[in-house]
């Protein structure tokens, strides 16, 4: 007759097996949020166009605000641009994107693209009805071979190979207190324009940037990605967020009457941009849905 295992050698067994499980599981959390998981490369339906993502982005109000109802008509163009986000991409087809524009122009596209859609098949849920931030990761989408969260399409790709901290003001997140959307698809030819604008029009937004005094009301995405906008300074600039603010605030507000201009900070923060405390305000994280803004009227 053989000997029972000690009770001990069994625990050890088990605690051992245990954390290995859990190991494995971090491991495949971790692959999955990173949008290090292979995805399946599906046949080209044709040469790749924005054209479907155009027509779903005139849905877009001039106020950033959305018709949903127009764009759950138009469900199937936006649908079928994503799917065309899964056959081709800078990373599998890098000779259909030659420049340094035309893939940034698709990574911000795509990520536009799927924050759009996940808002449609939501909807009229938005992004604050989901916990923890669960809109950016929880959802992978495959992608020129790679299953991406919005989180890792962002943090690894748009911030990390692309290091243009602008490129904050032209992903679209879902809420009404971010980043608009635009009402057209980034094009590489105008990229550094429509970047620009995008920086100004988030900038000179008194939602984002108000000037109270000697106190200079900030969105919380200036300090969420501070580094960010501070290794964009020149050299000798210092480390002041508000240095990048003040060079996207407009000279004069004559197509924002009341707004907060370059002089103006110049006037109450002192020349070097540190004679003001910033306070940072958090966003309004309710849809940007165009029907709710008509109903509050």
């Amino acid at each position: 007759m053989k000997a029972p295992v000690p009770s001990r050698r069994r625990a050890r067994w088990f605690a051992v097996a245990t954390m290995a499980v859990l190991v494995a599981l971090a491991t495949g959390a971790w692959l999955y949020v990173r949008g290090a998981l292979p995805a399946p490369v599906p046949p080209a339906a044709g040469p790749f166009s924005y054209t479907d993502y155009a027509q779903a982005l005139s849905h877009v109000r001039p106020s950033g605000d959305l018709d949903f109802e127009g764009l759950r008509r138009d469900r199937a163009v936006l649908e079928r641009f994503v799917a065309s986000l899964a056959a081709v991409s800078p990373h599998r087809k890098p000779e259909l994107f030659p420049s340094p524009e035309d893939g940034l122009a698709y990574w911000i596209n795509a990520y536009n693209a799927l924050v759009l859609l996940q808002l449609v098949e939501r909807y009229p849920n938005g992004v604050d009805a989901s916990w923890f931030g669960r809109f950016y990761w929880g959802r992978t989408w495959p992608v020129g071979g790679e299953r991406l969260t919005l989180y890792a399409l962002e943090q690894r790709i748009l911030l990390g190979e692309y290091a243009d901290p602008r490129v904050h003001f032209a992903l679209f997140r879902g809420t009404r207190g971010g980043p608009r959307l635009d009402g057209a698809p980034y094009q590489p030819e105008f990229l550094d324009a429509q970047l620009n604008d995008a920086s100004r029009q988030y900038v000179g937004d008194a939602r984002n940037v108000k000037l109270e005094d000697k106190t200079v009301r900030l969105a919380h995405l200036f300090e969420d990605q501070k580094q960010d906008f501070l290794n964009a300074l020149p050299e000798g600039r210092g480390g002041n967020v508000l240095q990048f603010v003040w060079a996207f605030l407009p000279d004069t507000c004559e197509e924002r009457p009341g707004c907060d201009t370059r002089g103006d900070l110049d006037r109450a923060c002192g020349p070097d941009l540190d004679k003001c405390r910033i306070a940072f305000v958090h966003e309004d994280t309710s849809l940007p849905d165009a029907a709710s803004t008509a109903e509050r009227r």
